[in-house]
């Protein structure tokens, strides 16, 4: 008899979780943040939001005013950011619109001409190819490219307090 009422018990407790729980998933339905194609981990489930659009946002490039500015190009890798490539600006026009090889320079990106890759960079791949089709800093060398404002760093001037957003970039190994 004890035995009897004590599985009802457990039975009539159990009963009150599973009801609980599904109380809660019908008021809280759940989520999944992690892009398509990728398994869900907590670190994928819980970065932080980032920031594409930098339009209208001011950067330590937008303050030069020296033609030739040399510059560092950065791209993000973890939580900081690395150089690649090093390089000059010329300060924009604000009366004109910015183009390389005739081609509109987008906003929130500069017209940079890269003098030297760094060594294990040039197979970086752009987020929007170069004004001679060029695909890779390796294949830019000499030439300009577009680059985020964000990550031209003009060496001496005081660094964004933005934190850096994720790029479209594909890293690959590299023999030079």
């Amino acid at each position: 008899m004890l035995e009897e009422r004590m599985n009802e018990e457990i039975k009539r407790q159990v009963q009150m979780v599973v009801n609980s729980i599904q109380r809660q998933t019908a008021t809280h339905p759940r989520v999944n943040i992690s892009p398509l194609g990728q398994l869900k981990s907590s670190c994928t489930s819980t970065e932080m939001p980032t920031i594409q659009d930098d339009v209208g946002l001011h950067f330590s490039v937008d303050d030069i005013t020296e033609p030739l500015t040399t510059c560092e190009l950065h791209i993000p890798q973890g939580t900081a950011t690395v150089m690649v490539v090093v390089g000059v600006v010329t300060p924009i026009d604000p009366t004109k619109t910015p183009r390389i090889y005739g081609a509109i320079v987008p906003p929130g990106y500069a017209s940079v001409s890269v003098d030297r890759v760094v060594k294990g960079f040039s197979n970086v791949q752009f987020e929007i190819e170069g004004g001679d089709g060029e695909k890779t800093l390796g294949g830019a060398e000499k030439t300009f490219i577009y680059w985020r404002k964000r990550y031209i760093i003009i060496p001496g001037a005081s660094p964004s307090s933005l934190p850096p957003p994720v790029m479209n970039l594909i890293l690959g190994a590299d023999e030079n």
